[in-house]
């Protein structure tokens, strides 16, 4: 097994455990927040959204994320919930859908691109964009990234499940 395969089969675990979470959810239940100081599940389709964004411009494919969509759901952004500024959430589940079926073409054709260097002149920032020194080492950073905040989504779902929503 080659490394695209490798790393194929990780973003479509991800990606299917993903899926799982969101399904049948709304807007309002994307919203729902766990006490203390976790985020909810708008936040992190936003973020894994952005970051993802950031994989495919290194890797020199169409992005899929607006500016502003990006800024809501950058590192360090501030905590979303009802009333704060968000993107819909089937705006979410676009971009989310749009970004692995980018990723897994992409991985697919058996890129020769993983010890390329990342360019660092780019006019601004998403997720790991220009933060790494190759896109092995992006791909690898974004896996693990990724995989955490996948894994926070098991809670809200249920949170989602019994809410009155």
């Amino acid at each position: 097994m080659n490394q695209s395969d490798i790393y194929k089969i990780i973003f479509n675990r991800n990606q299917n455990a993903l899926m799982n979470a969101i399904d049948g959810l709304t807007q309002s239940h994307s919203l729902l927040q766990l006490p203390g100081d976790s985020n909810c599940m708008n936040w992190i389709l936003g973020h894994i959204a952005v970051y993802r964004d950031g994989l495919l411009m290194d890797a020199g494919l169409d992005e899929h994320m607006l500016k502003d969509e990006v800024e809501i759901y950058g590192s360090g952004s501030d905590s979303i919930d009802v009333g704060s500024t968000c993107v819909e959430f089937d705006r979410l589940v676009e971009l989310i859908e749009l970004s692995y079926g980018t990723l897994d073409h992409w991985l697919s054709s058996d890129p020769d691109s993983f010890d390329n260097k990342v360019d660092k002149d780019v006019k601004y920032r998403k997720g790991y964009a220009a933060y790494w020194d190759t896109i092995d080492e992006h791909i690898s950073q974004m896996i693990a990234h990724e995989s955490m905040h996948v894994g926070e989504l098991s809670a809200l779902r249920e949170l989602a499940l019994v809410s009155k929503i």
